[in-house]
Order: C-alpha cells, then structure tokens, then sequence
C-alpha cells in the first residue's frame, strides 16, 4: 500500500509542476504575445522532476539517492 501511495504522489506532483508552469507560461504568452509558453513547460518538468527526487529521499530516509562518498570508497579499496 505504501508503494501505491508514493506512485500516486510522484504523479501528482509531477503533473501539477507541469499544468502550473505550463499555465503561467500560457497566461504570460496570451498576455505579452511572447514565446515564453516552451519555457516555462520546461522549467515545469524540471520542478516536476526536483519533486520526485525529493520525495523519493524522503521515502527512502537519505539525503540523496547517490552519495559520491561511498563510490570514492570503494575505489580506494
């Protein structure tokens, strides 16, 4: 069930990164007539991304998915 609730709330957040970005870059473009539509849906995938990522730390109790420390480490040995 766990694993339900964290699928569900990686697509949620994803989705609302991209429809509010992608909003607000739509509204700026009706508004101004400018081109700024791509970037702000890119700037929203890349915030839906940054979400994921973090709640995925947060799901597995670490700081970041991957630490350089222990690859230096087993280089060493």
């Amino acid at each position: 069930m766990k694993m339900l609730a964290l699928i569900t709330q990686l697509g949620i957040s994803m989705l609302t990164a991209i429809l509010i970005c992608g909003g607000i870059g739509y509204a700026i473009d009706a508004y101004f007539g400018t081109g700024f539509f791509v970037f702000f849906l890119i700037l929203g995938v890349a915030g839906g991304y940054k979400a994921c990522y973090n709640i995925i730390c947060k799901f597995l109790g670490r700081d970041r998915l991957w630490n350089t420390d222990e690859k230096e480490n087993i280089c060493k040995k």
